[in-house]
């Protein structure tokens, strides 16, 4: 194990850029600091190091490095005392003033170069060399980097079917920050430029969704107004009902708590639909139609839901026999008829139906769902069942739920479905309420 003496800005620019390879705002939240008090720990000198409780800080962010994180870090630190050795002797006063006078500057410079470099990685993009060990993003986008970035998003929006947001928002935001400098800063045809906007404001979206996910709300919003503006950008009516559905997905889920409006909600999927009028059958149309069943469900209104859950069933039918999966955009991919049956059945369960509600949720078939999704599936289940009063069924399911939480799945949302579960089960089951507890107390330090 390695250990510190003297916190000083070698020290904490190694931690941050060799070690952890984070930005500046991104090791700020890390360390639960602004990123103006990371600048002032970079300029740190020996004379005068980091102290106190920032220093105790750095010290279990450094404790809690792994091996190649370790190592990284050694040589950072040995690489840049072996430059200020070479450099000895060859500054004055008046150089360590002027120094000291642009060194926020500098700081800057060195922010954003860490981010075209990280950025740079994320396309797979040709690097030119650039002095000893560096490198320097090309300053134009093509139509080949707007191709690798959507590429790069499917990616991310696989991974979260397996993984759910909470283990990969940070990673999500901060590569849509990057894409949207190199936008603001980069050159780029009609062609080239429509195609990164499109790819970026996909990146908003599932960025909002692993945001929404994770149970960050506010951050969501942030991401699909985003997402929002770079559709309207680029043309893309797509993107656009993409943006319409995932929003209106939160905004439902939020007004069962009072925090969201159906109305609001209904507004995005009106705004879908009329973009999709006249599309040949496919998924959209049943997700749509899904939309629209769980904001009617929760303003109570019986039989609109139930025209609209008609109609998911009947598009998603007409899309299994006229739409092939591979022609199905990605993002579009996960409506199935479990998806179908798990807004139904929660949508009954907001009606008041709640015995229906759990023999619909009983028919979901979870083998054929993704790990995030089926989690998500057998959530809502126990919920439903510690609804109608079964409590101990309610708490085998819960049980199951939790160990894909424990074991792969990071999901807030779907904690927070589980808690109609904790509260029924009171003081019946100490072993389920202890491992629940535990999760709600890990993600809210996280």
């Amino acid at each position: 194990m390695i250990t510190v003496s003297t916190w000083t800005g070698v020290e904490v620019k190694a931690l941050r850029t060799a070690a952890l390879r984070m930005t500046q705002e991104e090791f700020a939240e890390a360390t639960g600091y602004q990123p103006p008090t990371v600048r002032k720990w970079e300029r740190a000198t020996a004379a005068r190091p980091v102290r106190g409780k920032s220093a105790l800080d750095l010290d279990t962010t450094l404790a809690g490095l792994d091996a190649q994180q370790r190592q990284r870090f050694c040589a950072a630190v040995a690489d840049a005392r072996h430059r200020m050795v070479a450099h000895a002797g060859s500054s004055d006063m008046t150089n360590d003033v002027v120094g000291s006078a642009v060194e926020a500057h500098q700081d800057e410079r060195e922010e954003d170069e860490l981010k075209r470099r990280e950025f740079g990685f994320l396309l797979g993009a040709t690097l030119v060399a650039s002095g000893v060990n560096s490198n320097v993003v090309p300053n134009r986008i093509g139509v080949a980097d707007a191709r690798r970035l959507a590429d790069s998003v499917i990616e991310l929006s696989q991974r979260e079917q397996v993984l759910g947001g909470g283990t990969l928002v940070q990673e999500a935001v901060a590569t849509l920050e990057v894409a949207m400098a190199t936008l603001e800063s980069c050159a780029f045809d009609e062609v080239a430029g429509r195609g990164f906007m499109t790819a970026t404001g996909e990146l908003a979206t599932i960025a909002g969704w692993v945001a929404y996910d994770a149970d960050l709300n506010s951050l969501a919003r942030r991401c699909y107004a985003d997402a929002f503006a770079l559709a309207n950008q680029a043309g893309d009516n797509g993107l656009t009902v993409h943006v319409c559905l995932n929003a209106a997905h939160q905004t439902i889920n939020l007004s069962r708590t009072g925090s969201g409006s159906p109305y609001r909600a209904l507004g995005l999927i009106g705004r879908a639909k009329d973009l999709m009028r006249g599309h040949p059958p496919g998924r959209i149309h049943a997700l749509i139609a899904i939309r629209e069943a769980q904001a009617y469900a929760v303003l109570g209104d019986r039989q609109p839901f139930g025209r609209a859950i008609a109609t998911a069933w009947r598009e998603l039918d007409s899309a299994l026999s006229h739409e092939s999966i591979d022609e199905c955009p990605e993002w579009l991919r996960f409506v199935s008829p479990n998806e179908i049956r798990c807004h139904e059945a929660r949508g009954v369960g907001d009606l008041g139906d709640l015995e229906k509600s759990a023999v619909l949720s009983s028919s979901l078939v979870l083998e054929q769902a993704g790990a995030r999704n089926a989690a998500a599936y057998r959530a809502g289940w126990a919920a439903a069942l510690a609804k109608a009063g079964d409590i101990g069924a309610a708490v085998t399911q819960a049980s199951a739920v939790l160990s894909e939480l424990e074991k792969q799945v990071s999901s807030t949302r779907t904690l927070k479905l589980l808690e109609p579960v904790r509260t029924a089960s009171g003081v019946h089951d100490d072993s389920f309420n202890q491992r629940f507890d535990d999760l709600v107390r890990r993600a809210t330090a996280v």
